[in-house]
């Protein structure tokens, strides 16, 4: 028999020191190069990216085939690169440490990509944290006494 998998994973990280420096000027080219990103990884295909100034939502499905760490890696890295290359930003572009993922089904991918692509209207009521604590809670994750990476501890 063949093997078959599929996995609906949202990844959530920050601009380095969650500084807003992700331009509403280029960011939908920032979003089409992770997009590409993903979509040449095998078994993996970019669903929806949005964000706001100093983070993004990315969602996208995986056989598998990559581990997801290394997914993450290959986006922070090109996408950073990206931004860079081009000079987008005064000084140099970085994301911060670490991420968050959760999985998803199938079923709840709609839902997802509603609140992925309403960002900026969520962020004008909640801070990054409050939806980070509200995303891992949903989750079922432990999380008590975390520190956001390159948050003052």
């Amino acid at each position: 028999m063949r093997s078959f998998s599929q996995i609906y994973i949202m990844a959530v990280f920050g601009v380095k020191f969650r500084l807003g420096l992700i331009d509403r000027v280029w960011k939908l080219q920032l979003y089409s190069v992770m997009g590409n990103t993903l979509n040449n990884i095998d078994g993996t295909v970019a669903v929806r990216i949005g964000g706001i100034a100093d983070h993004v939502h990315v969602l996208f499905t995986t056989q598998g085939l990559v581990a997801e760490a290394e997914i993450i890696r290959k986006l922070k890295s090109d996408s950073s690169r990206w931004i860079n290359e081009h000079r987008l930003t005064v000084g140099r572009f970085a994301w911060q440490d670490g991420n968050a993922r959760f999985s998803y089904s199938v079923n709840d991918i709609a839902q997802i990509i509603r609140y992925i692509d309403n960002q900026e209207e969520h962020h004008r009521r909640f801070s990054f944290r409050e939806e980070l604590d509200k995303l891992l809670q949903h989750s079922g994750m432990a999380y008590n006494g975390y520190n956001l990476p390159d948050e003052p501890a």
